[in-house]
């Protein structure tokens, strides 16, 4: 149950039909404006660094499940398990060429987050990660995530 919940909302979080479609598996266009509503908080047509910090937050909130502004090695395992199961879920394991997704689930690992190597993800660690995510997912260097920077 308590994975299955958090596969509920780590497709709600990421877009379940639009983190596939984003990545180029059904086309440029559509799918990628999908992609851009999803993770555009302001909803100003870009994904800022504040966008994504934003979107981030609630991740994360999603996966402290004790609430104690932590994700531990059980949470940790859930977090994984989700990703796992959603990149099954789409086509191709979600990861279209060029999309964003890759970077995304891998900007969600104990690896990418944790800079005190002590085997947990603070608050303050993910929210730290968020400006490096930004600048993966900026490619064309402009201060904005558009469809631009995947090829669209």
């Amino acid at each position: 149950m308590y994975a299955k919940l958090a596969t509920m909302a780590l497709l709600t979080a990421l877009g379940s039909t639009t983190l596939a479609q984003a990545q180029g598996q059904n086309g440029a266009g559509a799918p990628m404006a999908m992609f851009i509503e999803e993770w555009d908080q302001n909803a100003d047509g870009v994904i800022t660094l504040d966008d994504i910090a934003t979107r981030r937050t609630d991740i994360f909130v999603m996966f402290d499940q004790s609430g104690d502004g932590m994700i531990d090695a059980e949470e940790q395992g859930m977090m994984a398990e989700t990703i796992a199961s959603a990149e099954a879920d789409k086509a191709g394991g979600g990861h279209g060429p060029g999309g964003p997704g890759q970077l995304i689930h891998g900007a969600m690992t104990l690896a990418y987050n944790d800079t005190d190597a002590d085997g947990m993800i603070s608050a303050a660690e993910f929210d730290a990660a968020s400006p490096r995510l930004f600048a993966e997912l900026d490619s064309n260097g402009d201060g904005s995530v558009t469809p631009a920077d995947f090829g669209h």
